[in-house]
């Protein structure tokens, strides 16, 4: 499913918008590259985006009471408002707002009023601080990741874990031990649904380039 916004000028105006499924892998294909042992040769991860906004200035935001400092950098999740634009930042690792949230009352880019969360009364501003439109990217926890990482060599075999994440990325769901019998090189090898140009094993460890994935 696609991003559903539309977009008018400088900022998005519509009424709802829908998570997009980004696709994001490592090492580009054709590029050579040398990992240690246990590094990671090749990673996949779906990950899930939004189009949202990035502060581009240091500010402050709160209430009355409290106003606590946001770092220029902070990413936010769009909120429907009847400002031209109105972004809140997300609950850690999700795209659902949270809080502090920020309002661009006229749409040029520049963000006039804050709060401390959704539903608390926005305050002025001082000074407006800009902002860029991003894509705010999360792992979420039905997130998938796998990734196949270099065990080390011996005369005889190259050793391969393929992993796995699912749920919680903090821990494999699956892991598998893999072994491919060491030849001359440069070498072809078939890891998975990866085909692999081996070009070498030192003491730096394996230099490798990915050559295609099915």
């Amino acid at each position: 499913m696609g991003i559903m916004s539309i977009w008018a000028g400088t900022v998005p105006v519509a009424a709802a918008w829908s998570q997009d499924v980004k696709l994001i892998s490592f090492p580009e294909v054709g590029v050579p590259n040398t990992i240690p042992a246990g590094g990671t040769i090749y990673s996949y991860v779906k990950m899930y985006a939004i189009p949202g906004a990035r502060l581009d200035a240091d500010t402050k935001a709160g209430d009355w009471l409290v106003e606590r400092p946001v770092p220029a950098g902070t990413e936010l999740v769009p909120v429907n408002t009847r400002a031209a634009f109105k972004a809140c930042a997300p609950y850690p690792g999700s795209l659902e707002a949270n809080g502090p949230c920020f309002l661009d009352d006229d749409g040029n880019g520049t963000f006039d009023r804050q709060a401390r969360d959704n539903i608390t009364i926005e305050r002025k501003l001082k000074p407006p601080v800009p902002y860029s439109l991003v894509d705010v990217s999360v792992l979420r926890s039905d997130a998938f990741k796998r990734v196949i990482l270099f065990q080390g060599a011996n005369s005889d075999s190259l050793r391969f874990s393929y992993r796995e994440f699912n749920d919680d990325m903090a821990r494999p769901a699956f892991t598998e031990e893999l072994t491919i019998p060491r030849e001359p090189f440069p070498a072809m090898i078939m890891l998975k649904n990866l085909q692999i140009e081996v070009l070498g094993v030192s003491g730096m460890g394996l230099q490798y380039r990915l050559i295609k994935v099915d």
